[in-house]
């Protein structure tokens, strides 16, 4: 399909500072990377908000990334808002934009749809995570002049049932050829995510410490946060130092790197809109045990569990297990960009 679209502008509260900053919303990484290699003729503008701390704008992948330097201030808010919108003015001016993208249900959408709304420009928002819920930024969102998106089928249901907004699931994809696919599985157990209580890592060190006293695990934690500290001491207050190793945040590619020498992911997130750990592991051949969050579905190589005595069972279950090659990863960006495309394009 031929896109009729010429110049695509996004506005997200952060992006990747440089082409080596891998660790900055990856998923939106690898969507972009894919969506201009699909359309190389696109043009590609990006407004951070908040995120990197400076103001100079610059090129990634072909893309033109302009910062507004917020730096998650309250004070600067309201000028980063300002700021937002005289700069999409001037990009109007001088490139017409035929979409405006915004991604989260928050200060981007807001002052997208404002512009959008002025200047009669197509409006897109995809929610990302927890904006689903309480939000006050979600009572602005125009529904009949927006086109609104969310990444899995859980994030949709909330999305309904808080704000009886309809939305189209687009799910986030990987990018095959960055996997490595390790025939040699060295490490038991995987947890990869940041350390923050949604996550639940405390219930990862204790289904650990119950499964480690009838066999011996190597566990690698990828990740880092304002729980580090607590979970470091719970670590050695249950005598885990030898089993249970932290690394601290990684490079994508590293990260990817370690999850192709596991064979079980243990996500014991509470909440995830979508989940991007999933089809990482999947295409690793790692088998994944979770609870029924994001894009989670039950398969022969993904057990879906609840309690902690079922996520035991499951792990100890999964180690036991040959990873089922029969079925097919159901997400990749080329699919993720072919969709986006056909909603640029409507």
């Amino acid at each position: 399909m031929e896109s009729k679209v010429k110049h695509i502008v996004l506005l997200t509260p952060g992006f990747a500072q440089n082409e080596q900053d891998t660790t900055t919303i990856p998923a939106l990484q690898e969507y972009i990377f894919a969506l201009k290699n699909e359309e190389p003729q696109l043009k590609i503008t990006i407004i951070a908000f908040q995120f990197p701390f400076n103001n100079k704008s610059y090129n990634w992948h072909n893309c033109i990334i302009i910062p507004l330097n917020g730096r998650n201030s309250k004070l600067k808010k309201i000028f980063v808002w300002q700021k937002a919108y005289s700069t999409l003015k001037k990009i109007h001016q001088e490139c017409p934009i035929d979409i405006l993208h915004s991604f989260w249900i928050g200060e981007c959408s807001l002052i997208g749809q404002y512009f959008t709304t002025k200047k009669n420009i197509n409006s897109i928002v995809t929610a990302m995570g927890l904006d689903v819920f309480k939000n006050k930024y979600a009572l602005f969102l125009n529904k009949n002049a927006t086109k609104i998106v969310t990444l899995s089928k859980n994030h949709h249901d909330e999305l309904f049932k808080n704000y009886n907004i309809e939305s189209k699931i687009i799910p986030w994809g990987i990018t095959k050829k960055r996997f490595l696919n390790s025939t040699i599985k060295t490490i038991d157990i995987i947890g990869v995510g940041s350390l923050i209580t949604l996550k639940n890592y405390e219930l990862f060190i204790d289904v650990i410490f119950e499964i480690n006293k009838s066999t011996s695990l190597k566990v690698i934690l990828i990740g880092d946060g304002i729980e580090k500290e607590k979970l470091q001491e719970k670590i050695k207050r249950l005598n885990l130092e030898n089993t249970i190793t932290l690394t601290g945040l990684l490079s994508y590619q590293k990260t990817l790197e370690y999850l192709s020498k596991a064979k079980v992911l243990l996500h014991t997130s509470n909440y995830e809109s979508f989940g991007m750990i999933f089809p990482e592991a999947l295409e690793s051949k790692t088998f994944i045990v979770s609870k029924n969050v994001g894009c989670a579905f039950s398969m022969k190589n993904w057990l879906i569990t609840e309690t902690k005595e079922e996520i035991i069972l499951a792990c100890k279950k999964a180690l036991t297990m040959h990873f089922s090659e029969k079925h097919i990863n159901p997400y990749v960006v080329e699919k993720t960009v072919e969709n986006y495309l056909k909603l640029y394009n409507e």
